[in-house]
């Protein structure tokens, strides 16, 4: 088997490699223009955009819309805080709205390893302040904390542990909060096993309504979880 992979790499000549290469460079080029685009489309977003995140300009976008008609809206895992921006923006149009960030802030489950987001998370979400609540601690640590300040949840953003064990987790932790009518939006679909796996056996029974991105799932719940 290494042979042959070994053999059919080597098919490929110098010039076909450069223009894969070109091809790969020019789609590159066009996602950036159309990204610039949206960008411009949506300057309620501008805070967001400037955000160095894992999130995509169209996932933001999503998110936003999303939450438009959200009071009450809950994220776990916020990171430097691109997403809460996000929902921060829809406070613009509903200022009867809270958004409460839950996470460590010490980048417990990211793939860059172990450090302190806090300040950061401070100072790129300060413009949007009198909506947000942090709750700093482990999602399945501070529910009652997040109990405490509400009971019910028009939107649950999931970004936390992606293992199935940390989702599943988090989604039999949050779900109470939720009614029908209520949105969940998951995010790492694309890759992460794990959310795939709650998405498909515990949350799929329970929407009337969903969709996705290439690495974002989202749907309305039409029954109690």
């Amino acid at each position: 088997m290494v042979f042959m992979l070994a053999f059919r790499r080597k098919k490929l000549s110098k010039g076909e490699n450069e223009v894969i290469l070109s091809m790969r460079s020019i789609k590159s080029f066009f996602i950036d223009v159309g990204n610039e685009i949206l960008k411009k489309l949506n300057p309620d977003l501008k805070v967001s955009f400037e955000i160095v995140s894992h999130l995509t300009v169209k996932e933001r976008i999503k998110i936003n819309r999303l939450a438009l008609r959200a009071k009450w809206i809950s994220e776990i895992g916020s990171y430097v805080g691109a997403s809460a921006c996000c929902f921060g923006a829809s406070a613009w149009n509903n200022p009867r709205k809270t958004i409460i960030c839950i996470d460590t802030w010490n980048n417990c489950a990211m793939s860059e390893g172990s450090r302190d987001t806090w300040d950061e998370f401070q100072k790129n979400t300060s413009i949007f302040r009198d909506y947000i609540i942090p709750v700093r601690g482990f999602s399945t640590e501070v529910v009652e904390r997040v109990r405490a300040i509400t009971d019910t949840l028009d939107l649950l953003f999931i970004d936390g542990d992606h293992s199935y064990q940390g989702v599943k987790a988090d989604w039999e932790a949050y779900k109470g909060f939720l009614t029908p009518g209520s949105i969940v939006i998951f995010h790492d679909y694309g890759w992460a096993d794990g959310v795939k796996r709650v998405i498909q056996e515990d949350v799929m029974p329970l929407v009337s309504t969903h969709d996705n991105l290439p690495n974002m799932w989202w749907g309305t719940l039409a029954k109690q979880p």
